[in-house]
């Protein structure tokens, strides 16, 4: 099972970083969110989603606004250009959430992760490595057959349009002071 750390200590590719966090409680959501404004970084990363969806998730003054629910089986990073322009929603699927010693949460992450661009294209990733965990014993059939649902019924939720979360992105993004 793969650990994220909400702050992104040793991302050797940022060479500035600001990071923020906040417990929200309004009824939609409930949990912290947290933003990571990556003001440096030593290059670009881009990511190509299928045959021809190329993004640039990190540069210099992009931000990730990140959403660690109290009570679903995944998170949501969101991905911010400079000027504030959402570039991708990642959903990771997750077994769980907690805060580590110092506060920043952490998730346990059950490696199949959904991603939404803004022209509405939805991408499933890590299926192999999904797979893999669960030949190797890393994850239990129980949990395996778990993060499938929880994939499925979050694809269904965003293609229906019912993904509350999404449509929040800007309000989000405002109580950090940033637009997205």
């Amino acid at each position: 099972m793969k650990r994220k750390i909400a702050n992104r200590p040793g991302w050797g590719r940022v060479v500035r970083k600001r990071y923020e966090q906040s417990y929200v409680d309004d009824g939609i959501f409930r949990g912290y969110i947290a933003i990571l404004r990556l003001d440096e970084v030593r290059e670009p990363l881009r990511v190509t989603y299928g045959e021809s969806d190329t993004v640039c998730i990190a540069d210099d003054g992009y931000a990730w606004l990140m959403l660690f629910p109290a009570d679903a089986n995944y998170s949501l990073t969101v991905m911010a250009d400079a000027g504030g322009r959402v570039v991708q929603w990642y959903f990771d699927i997750i077994q769980s959430m907690e805060l580590n010693s110092e506060g920043i949460p952490v998730i346990y992450d059950w490696y199949l992760d959904l991603v939404l661009l803004p022209n509405r294209a939805l991408y499933v990733l890590d299926e192999d490595e999904w797979r893999e965990a669960m030949l190797q014993g890393e994850l239990s059939e129980k949990d395996g057959a778990e993060a499938a649902a929880a994939l499925n019924d979050l694809k269904r939720r965003i293609e229906c349009g019912e993904h509350e979360w999404v449509g929040r992105t800007e309000h989000y993004f405002g109580l950090f002071g940033t637009e997205a």
